[in-house]
């Protein structure tokens, strides 16, 4: 169960962080997100001169942060990597992270839930990262 929760975690947080990044990239006025109004929100934000003034660098540390790491855990997870556990450990602490630093700053219910499915990612990995050592 730990593992198919991971497996579609990995997915949807892929796809979704490949998707919203390329969005937030290709429209930085956040039009192509509907996020246009929370773009005075982040010109409030620390170095908000220099990566706030739109939704680029939001947009680039999304498919970094985001996209990229659980694609590639989702790909580990499928092929039965060995080191796939510390893979969705590690994504889930870039969740955590992520969701920490947007729930510093503003207060939403979606941060909220994605920080407790990191969490959750974070419980199930550890789990499982026992369980393999313990089988071996």
């Amino acid at each position: 169960m730990a593992r198919g929760f991971l497996i579609v975690v990995s997915i949807l947080n892929g796809l979704a962080g490949l998707v919203c990044g390329v969005l937030f990239i290709a429209g930085p006025d956040g039009r192509l997100m509907q996020a246009g109004a929370l773009l005075p929100v982040i010109q409030e934000l620390p170095l908000a001169s220099v990566f706030f003034q739109d939704f680029t660098w939001i947009g680039i540390a999304m498919l970094l942060v985001l996209g990229v790491p659980n694609s590639v855990v989702t790909v580990m997870l499928v092929r039965g990597s060995e080191r796939q556990y510390f893979a969705t450990l590690a994504a889930g602490a870039l969740l955590i992270l992520w969701c920490g630093f947007e729930l510093i700053f503003m207060i939403n219910g979606l941060a909220v839930g994605y920080f407790v499915v990191g969490l959750i990612s974070i419980l199930c990995s550890i789990t499982l990262l026992r369980s393999a050592s313990a089988s071996a």
